[in-house]
């Protein structure tokens, strides 16, 4: 059993209480290679603990350390699903609390919304989640909730044997097995943005416009190639390789997970 006293979280045998809602599961996953999970928790150490499980068994991840850096990374990224821990803003602190992005949520996935799993202490009293979801109680198995992805999402998508690329956006961290770096606020948002278009053939215009929103293209195959080429050096730094990024001549670049 693995023990986080900080938090009161602990990992067993035991499936914990599951409470099922209605999801919607996003339309057009069938293009994506992986399946992605979005994790935002204030607590380091459940934020490691359930991505490292995901990525064990091939999904991709992205992850936030509150709701505000939440909110900013879901912006521009549509993820398959997104695990909330339900917390509350600690005294002396400053930043939104979890009504707010829940709140939000429901603005901004008003239609493909993502499968929610929501994990909430047990005991704590259950708000009315505007995006409907599965409710883990803490403390709980690190397997219930590795069944409620399965349940609304099905087995994780691979396109590869390898587990999947682990951006953190909350420290724009790059990690593989073995390896890791860190990313610049551009380049970590362009991962992020590839990574959720894989198999699209993204024009560096498009990608100006949708990842930095600049509305002037003026000079854009310039700056993203920049960019990009900034990317893949450090890609083959942690993965050993950058062939998840190919250009297509004269139309742009398309990510291959």
């Amino acid at each position: 059993m693995l023990m986080f006293p900080a938090v009161g979280f602990s990992l067993d045998t035991v499936l914990p209480h599951l409470e099922d809602g209605p999801t919607r599961r996003p339309n057009g996953t069938s293009r994506r290679s992986m399946t992605s999970v979005f994790v935002v928790s204030r607590e380091p150490r459940m934020r490691a603990t359930v991505t490292d499980y995901l990525r064990e068994r091939g999904y991709d991840t992205a992850t936030a350390a509150n709701y505000d850096i939440a909110m900013e990374a879901l912006g521009g990224i549509r993820p398959d699903a997104i695990v909330a821990d339900v917390q509350g803003v600690p005294r002396g602190e400053e930043g939104s609390n979890f009504s707010h992005f829940n709140q939000w949520l429901a603005a901004s996935f008003n239609s493909h919304a993502p499968v929610m799993v929501y994990l909430l202490h047990k005991g704590a009293r259950r708000p009315h989640f505007r995006l409907e979801g599965a409710v883990i109680k803490k403390p709980f198995p690190i397997e219930a909730l590795g069944e409620a992805l399965r349940e609304r999402v099905g087995h994780p998508r691979k396109d590869g044997a390898g587990p999947g690329i682990d951006l953190d956006l909350t420290t724009n961290t790059l990690r593989s097995a073995t390896a890791e770096t860190h990313l610049t606020n551009i380049e970590a948002t362009l991962l992020a943005y590839l990574m959720q278009h894989p198999g699209e053939i993204l024009h560096p215009r498009d990608l100006l416009v949708d990842v930095w929103q600049y509305h002037d293209a003026a000079g854009a195959s310039t700056l993203v190639r920049a960019h990009v080429s900034n990317l893949r050096r450090k890609l083959r730094d942690v993965l050993g390789t950058a062939d998840q990024i190919q250009t297509i001549r004269g139309k742009g670049y398309r990510f291959i997970a």
